[in-house]
């Protein structure tokens, strides 16, 4: 699934643009494909970790099974990040382009929709490692959440997130402008 998108990083560590915009095409019903092929290799991968001859290849199907879930989390932040800096008003927008300048940081959407993506990247993940622990009962590492907590719940946190992030002064709040 999706073999011929690879996950690009640059030397900061951040996601290519090509690989992102590739991800933001993707229809909905190829990612519902997605997450439903990450879903099949889980289950395969439980079957055959039973069984100590196998597990090379259960740590393949676990491999493959992360690059899948990992492309959709891109997809997923990346679609909610443009609607956020989308939705916000000019006023808003000017706030956070005017520190951006004035730390010294290139005053572009680009730039801008990169600190939205962040400050979104934080908050998902709190959230995840608040129901993980939750489920767990004692306090779960972000690792622990993003590999215990189906992938279709996961991509659902981050809409509901970029949803609440879509409130009219919620964004400058959580970045404490």
């Amino acid at each position: 699934m999706w073999s011929e998108i690879a996950l690009e990083r640059g030397p900061d560590g951040g996601i290519s643009p090509l690989t992102r915009a590739r991800l933001m095409s993707r229809p909905e019903a190829e990612a519902e494909a997605a997450i439903a092929y990450v879903v099949s290799r889980e289950g395969e991968m439980e079957l055959l970790g039973a069984d100590p001859a196998r597990l090379e290849d259960a740590r393949e199907l676990f491999v493959e099974g992360q690059r899948v879930r990992e492309l959709l989390r891109v997809r997923s932040y990346s679609l909610e990040t443009e609607r956020v800096w989308a939705g916000l008003p000019a006023e808003d927008r000017r706030v956070i382009l005017g520190r951006l300048a004035a730390a010294g940081q290139p005053s572009t959407p680009d730039a801008a929709s990169t600190v939205i993506g962040m400050a979104l990247n934080q908050l998902v993940v709190a959230r995840l490692i608040a129901l993980a622990t939750a489920t767990k009962g004692t306090q779960a590492t972000a690792g622990e959440a993003m590999l215990g907590l189906p992938i279709a719940f996961q991509l659902e946190v981050i809409r509901e997130t970029g949803a609440d992030l879509r409130v009219p002064g919620e964004v400058l709040r959580v970045l404490g402008l």
